[in-house]
């Protein structure tokens, strides 16, 4: 009988530390889901992985964010090729009440890579974007600018695209549409933007784009009176860095009508003359 209750006792122990061990498994698995769900924004992501992200839209188009400042901007930035870019947006930015509500509606919904110098102001940036319920994912680059160029991964500065060629007829006539070519190089391979004015006075115009650097594309246009007119087109990058301009001359001239008035009078004073000119061709 002793040794029953014994025996009984151990088991009701065992029992009681089995539940204590599975309620803590339990606890602690559900710590862990909390913690991971908390973590989704921002997910913290290496410059190796960076890299790979911003190198193959395959996975995706993933936007770069420089939240540092204008000088650090200016002294060179992550060299990622478009539409994968960095876009720039000072960390302060976010803090403004008229600012984080653009850049929450501008990206909506996209996948952003902000980065800083050295991972802290960038995180700060990705906490403000998280807190305020930013629809896109929000990785945040550890070891910042100053990581990814000890890794080895480039950076550039930004020079002016070249001025476009244009290609195409420069006599037409009036109100014949006609294809024109354009194109133009960006030495940083960033998306172009065309302005093109065929009034050539430099205000007629917009801004047509995005187009990949060293694309050719074809405008349209036709002219309602005769004369000489000059076209003028230029380009900017993805940075708002404009060329020089490019002029392209062309002529709509007059169309040969006959002076029918002349003729009449010319037949009425000479009628055998068109019999003569009919016999002289042998018509």
């Amino acid at each position: 009988m002793k040794k029953f209750i014994i025996a009984t006792f151990v088991i009701v122990i065992m029992l009681v530390s089995s539940g204590v061990s599975i309620s803590a498994t339990n606890k602690y698995s559900s710590f862990n889901s909390m913690t991971q769900t908390l973590n989704e924004c921002p997910v913290n992501i290496t410059v190796h992985e960076a890299w790979n992200l911003l190198t193959d839209t395959g996975n995706g188009i993933q936007i770069p964010i420089d939240v540092r400042t204008d000088a650090e901007w200016n002294s060179g930035y992550i060299d990622t090729p478009w539409p994968e870019c960095p876009i720039w947006y000072v960390k302060d930015l976010f803090q403004n009440e008229t600012w984080l509500p653009t850049f929450m509606e501008m990206y909506d919904g996209e996948d952003i890579v902000l980065y800083c110098k050295g991972g802290y102001r960038s995180y700060l940036v990705s906490i403000i974007l998280c807190d305020a319920g930013f629809s896109g994912t929000v990785y945040n680059m550890l070891g910042g600018i100053t990581d990814w160029v000890a890794q080895g991964y480039p950076i550039r500065n930004n020079t002016q695209p070249d001025a476009p060629t244009i290609d195409g007829p420069t006599t037409v006539k009036v109100n014949q549409p006609i294809d024109y070519t354009f194109s133009t190089a960006d030495a940083e391979g960033d998306g172009i933007y065309y302005w093109i004015d065929w009034c050539g006075e430099g205000h007629c115009g917009e801004w047509i784009g995005p187009f990949s650097s060293e694309d050719q594309v074809i405008f349209n246009h036709s002219w309602e009176r005769t004369g000489t007119f000059t076209t003028k087109a230029k380009v900017k990058d993805f940075y708002d860095n404009e060329s020089d301009w490019t002029e392209f001359e062309i002529t709509v001239p007059r169309n040969k009508v006959l002076n029918l008035d002349f003729l009449e009078l010319l037949f009425i004073k000479f009628p055998y003359a068109f019999s003569v000119i009919k016999y002289i061709l042998g018509l």
